[in-house]
């Protein structure tokens, strides 16, 4: 019998101690590699977890034990190559799509305990470049000139919000506010928002309007303090997105555990630290957590936690790189992003595969007048989603071992969609 005891305390310490051996249970933790815990499950599975695992689990110390790494500019180039806030600038171009335009064709849909919401939209934006200079956290706002970006919106679904619309011009000095402009079909009036704080949600959901649009980079600081891989690139162009949204329906379990369990492919990527600065439109949390692609700069996952270390939200945006309008790579989140929510214990998808970068958006879209076209329909003909007029070669788009990984879902590349232009997916939702 003590032969035995001896032997289970050397097994138990050989797990517990010692866990990057060759034996572990499920709850020990492997800091090499993310614990992709977050992104393996459909929401409500996740949030399941969270209340059997134990909060504890979601505690920033717990999960990032290099959290308190400090090092100086120097030093951490000295020890990554690079620094946080060089792959921050980086990142920033890739979300903001600097220097393109977008029409997009989303479905969104918000679970929490109290029901289910589900929201139809059509959105057109306009990014102009913005010159690099102004992602300098030094430069001073007052002196950055002209717009950002503009972003209008019709919602179509549901019923009492349909023909609505939303309008906002955000401009490069982020001391200006923005102007954000609302169209109430019923009252046919459009009224002027007051300027929007980072935590306010976006149409209810639990995207904030820092996590969305506002954050610029002097608005946290940034440091490297690791490197890992994960799981979030998934290898399908435009047609082929088009494809599985048909199949199983935008946002479904279906839909979600097909990108997230079944397609997604891993990436070497950067783990970085970003405090939030006071004042700034993210000082409603304390840090985020962001895993950026080391070669193609875009962020798969962000974890936000606040002043006590306590997880809030987890964003995983699955990144694909696709082709745009004229058949140039680009990065995009578009196919899926999935927002958890530990504090109200809910969760909020973004599906909008039928996309396009790159296409014409005219000036005028961003005017009132174009506010105020009441259009209490689901199909906005002018603000059509243009397919690709080409398609870039898989080769500029993916490394061989991704190419061959596609082909198990895809053996013939896709290059055409019966009426790619009209809202693919609406009979399943």
């Amino acid at each position: 019998m003590k032969q035995f005891v001896a032997c289970l305390i050397c097994l138990l310490s050989t797990v517990f101690v010692f866990p990057e051996g060759g034996l572990c249970v499920e709850d020990c933790f492997n800091y090499q590699w993310i614990r992709q815990d977050l992104a393996k499950a459909y929401g409500w599975d996740v949030i399941k977890q969270y209340d059997a695992k134990g909060k504890d689990n979601f505690i920033l110390k717990n999960r990032w034990p290099t959290i308190d790494l400090n090092l100086t500019s120097d030093e951490e180039r000295q020890r990554f190559g690079t620094t946080g806030l060089e792959v921050f600038k980086k990142q920033y171009f890739v979300r903001h799509y600097d220097g393109s335009s977008m029409r997009m064709f989303v479905y969104t849909k918000v679970e929490h305990k109290a029901g289910e919401r589900k929201l139809l939209g059509w959105r057109a934006e306009l990014n102009p470049a913005m010159p690099v200079e102004y992602l300098d956290p030094k430069f001073p706002e007052d002196k950055k000139e002209g717009e950002d970006w503009f972003m209008i919106m019709h919602w179509s679904d549901p019923s009492d919000i349909r023909g609505s619309g939303v309008l906002i011009h955000s401009y490069n000095d982020k001391s200006r506010d923005q102007d954000t402009w609302v169209w109430f079909p019923s009252l046919r009036k459009s009224r002027r928002l007051t300027p929007s704080a980072g935590d306010d949600s976006v149409a209810g959901t639990d995207l904030t309007f820092a996590d969305g649009f506002l954050l610029t980079i002097s608005d946290e600081r940034y440091q490297i303090i690791g490197e890992t891989s994960f799981t979030g690139l998934v290898p399908v162009d435009y047609y082929e997105g088009l494809q599985i949204l048909d199949k199983y329906g935008p946002g479904t379990k279906e839909y979600v555990e097909f990108y997230k369990k079944t397609i997604a492919q891993p990436r070497d990527c950067w783990v970085v630290r970003a405090k939030s600065v006071k004042g700034g439109y993210g000082d409603w949390y304390d840090t985020r957590i962001i895993i950026i692609d080391k070669e193609w700069n875009c962020d798969y996952s962000f974890e936000i936690y606040d002043r006590k270390g306590k997880m809030m939200r987890s964003h995983v945006w699955f990144y694909r790189r696709a082709s745009d309008f004229h058949g140039r790579p680009h990065m995009a989140w578009v196919n899926l992003l999935e927002i958890l929510n530990f504090e109200d214990l809910g969760f909020t998808y973004y599906c909008a595969p039928q996309t396009i970068f790159g296409c014409h958006v005219p000036e005028a879209w961003g005017t009132l007048r174009e506010l105020r076209r009441s259009i209490p329909t689901v199909t906005i003909p002018y603000m059509v989603v243009l397919p690709p007029e080409k398609l870039a070669p898989l080769e500029e788009l993916y490394p061989p071992e991704i190419i061959e990984a596609r082909k198990k879902f895809f053996p013939e590349r896709l290059t055409s969609f019966p009426d790619p232009t009209g809202p693919i997916g609406m009979e399943k939702w």
